[in-house]
């Protein structure tokens, strides 16, 4: 007996040490929620604080960068096409809505039977098996957009892999159609096409066959002036197809307590969705998907159509095939036929579809040359067989590169704020709204941000107007004229990522330079200060560049035009500037930690400030923040564990 009262004795602390640690981490997960809470309101006010500060005087002059300046063309070089040759054939292949058994595998293999079974999609990280059919000829698609496939022939050679196609939902049939779709409507189908850290030079440089052919066979016209509003994917597609920042949307990080997932965001696609349009959702790479590598991911389906089951389920068959390759096909092809597929499916229904592939460009700039020639004939396929005829074509990216050789140079780092964005419109749009259209190339050249590009989508569903754009909205159709005085503040674009800005360069033995690295040293050190029994105290290494924001002097001088004709400037204004803005490129120690960021200097009372938000780690920290990445993960950039 007193064994066992020990033995009970035993449990019951154990449970209330569980307890206990329980209630100690629900206290800390919610302290972090608050705290991150707190960044993400204040973060707002400054930005805020920043338009309202600089929207007087700021407008937007665009850098000259050269496509083939010699600093970025010594990064450039040739990748050879990808080689799927040794996965031998595939011997089913999806097409539209039917998975057939090709005549080409039983010329070699004899008869071929199959089993097909339906991966049903739980969540965006889990899917089921459902119906399983057999059959020695083709499988419908029907329950699901994604099957398993398992076939043997007569010998008893075997093949398997996980395809995709579209599904053929009676329900999306009855509720779609172009008596559904508003009467003040473009009447379009919209194809968004993008990819993941091209700039606008790289995509001319790396897919020059699509390019001429976007440029002078479908016509399509490239935004010149758009630049990014801030940092990664996330913050470019969310206000692309919210109009909203993440700070602005309820919080739905993984890490945050009680945060929720993203079918909260008021998603572009289900406007569409309500007014009769058939909707899709196209990514590659799971493991960095935009909506949940850091967010939550979603619980429902976003779309009618939507392929993270299949790249989820298809990731694990192509450790089998050759790189880059899933069987016999380029990966990069799989999400290009699906697009094809989606049109001709859908070739009657009014259509709203984004794709945005990343594997060949997330972490190659040179790479995403493999798929020039595809692309080309992607764009071809649609427009040879009319598919564009009543389609707005947008072909895109989100940002440049980030981590490369590239960036490490000044024009680099200018051109991962200005990615590539075009539109392509159908004769019948440029004839019928002529006026719209005619904003629209007047905005070429104008500074343009993803929350334009949302405006215009809405603009497709409802056009409204086509005057003059008001500079204190944040949000402009680009159907509108946008005044050449839009700058970034007006356009909702901080300095830090404001490629507008003129950058002179600092002689780094400059007195400035070094306060400057002081200010950073410090702040980062400030930031750890409470955990120092685990983060190293950071140093500074060496400043490998730094450089100063120089507002243009005429501009600041600029008061009015002289002549009735706009010639002649009135460069009588005293405008003064009253805080110089930097941007230095620091390594830190120890770790050898990169990091770049932009500091204020205030003139009046000569000081140097230096906010987090503002600050990029441009190397990877790997397993330097070890000790503190689960419990402090705000900690990571800037902490150099002791152990």
């Amino acid at each position: 007996m007193g064994v066992l009262r020990k033995l009970q004795t035993k449990k019951v602390l154990f449970g209330f040490i569980f307890i206990l640690f329980g209630f100690v981490l629900w206290v800390k997960l919610k302290s972090i929620a608050l705290a991150d809470d707190y960044d993400r309101k204040s973060k707002l006010e400054e930005i805020d604080d920043v338009i309202k500060e600089r929207a007087s005087y700021e407008s937007c002059k665009q850098p000259n960068l050269p496509v083939d300046a010699p600093e970025i063309m010594a990064h450039i070089k040739y990748v050879p096409p990808i080689d799927c040759s040794g996965a031998g054939i595939d011997w089913v292949v999806c097409e539209n809505s039917e998975c057939t058994i090709q005549e080409q595998a039983k010329d070699i293999y004899g008869p071929i039977t199959c089993t097909f079974t339906d991966l049903i999609r739980n969540d965006d990280f889990h899917s089921t098996s459902g119906d399983v059919t057999n059959t020695d000829a083709y499988y419908k698609l029907v329950k699901s957009d994604v099957v398993k496939v398992n076939c043997k022939s007569k010998e008893g050679k075997t093949w398997s892999s996980t395809l995709t196609g579209i599904r053929a939902d009676k329900h999306i049939l009855e509720r779609t159609g172009w008596n559904f779709v508003p009467s003040d409507s473009l009447k379009l189908n919209v194809l968004i096409f993008g990819f993941d850290s091209l700039s606008r030079n790289t995509f001319i440089r790396k897919l020059p066959k699509s390019y001429r052919y976007l440029i002078e066979v479908l016509k399509g016209d490239v935004l010149k002036g758009y630049n990014i509003v801030g940092d990664g994917t996330p913050q470019a597609l969310i206000p692309i197809l919210t109009g909203k920042t993440e700070l602005e949307l309820p919080d739905t990080r993984k890490r945050i307590f009680n945060s929720t997932t993203v079918d909260v965001y008021p998603f572009i696609w289900n406007d569409f969705r309500k007014n009769g349009y058939v909707t899709g959702f196209l990514e590659d790479v799971p493991n960095l998907g935009t909506f949940t590598y850091r967010l939550r991911g979603f619980k429902d389906p976003p779309t009618d159509h939507y392929m993270r089951p299949y790249y989820v389920a298809a990731n694990r068959d192509w450790s089998h095939s050759p790189k880059l390759c899933a069987g016999a096909l380029p990966r990069h092809m799989i999400m290009m036929n699906y697009i094809k597929h989606f049109f001709s499916v859908y070739k009657d229904k009014p259509k709203f579809l984004f794709g945005f592939h990343g594997e060949l460009s997330h972490d190659s700039f040179n790479l995403i040359g493999v798929a020039d020639d595809d692309l080309l004939q992607l764009l071809k396929n649609l427009n040879n067989n009319k598919m564009l005829e009543n389609t707005l074509l947008i072909l895109m990216a989100d940002h440049g590169h980030r981590f490369s050789s590239i960036r490490d140079t000044i024009q680099g780092k200018l051109e991962e704020r200005l990615p590539f964005f075009s539109f392509t419109f159908p004769q019948s749009f440029k004839t019928k709204y002529r006026q719209s259209y005619s904003n629209f190339l007047n905005n070429v050249n104008q500074l343009t941000t993803p929350f334009d590009i949302y405006s215009t989508l809405m603009s497709v569903l409802h056009l409204d107007r086509t005057d003059v754009a008001d500079l204190q909205r944040r949000s402009i159709s680009l159907f509108s004229k946008i005044p050449p005085e839009r700058g970034c503040a007006h356009a909702y674009i901080e300095p830090h990522w404001c490629a507008c800005l003129e950058w002179s360069d600092m002689d780094i033995t400059n007195h400035i330079v070094k306060e400057l690295g002081n200010t950073l040293v410090n702040t980062f050190n400030n930031y750890t200060s409470s955990h120092r029994n685990l983060c190293e105290v950071l140093s500074l290494s060496k400043i490998l560049w730094a450089t100063k924001m120089s507002p243009n002097e005429n501009l600041l001088k600029f008061k009015k035009n002289a002549d009735v004709d706009g010639f002649v400037p009135d460069l009588t204004s005293n405008m003064k500037v009253h805080k110089d803005l930097y941007q230095i490129k620091a390594m830190l120690v120890p770790g050898e930690s990169l990091f770049e960021a932009s500091i204020t200097h205030d003139l009046k009372s000569n000081k140097f400030s230096l906010n987090l938000n503002d600050v990029s780690r441009i190397n990877k920290y790997g397993k330097q923040a070890r000790c503190i990445e689960n419990e402090f993960p705000n900690l990571r950039k800037y902490c150099y564990c002791k152990d």
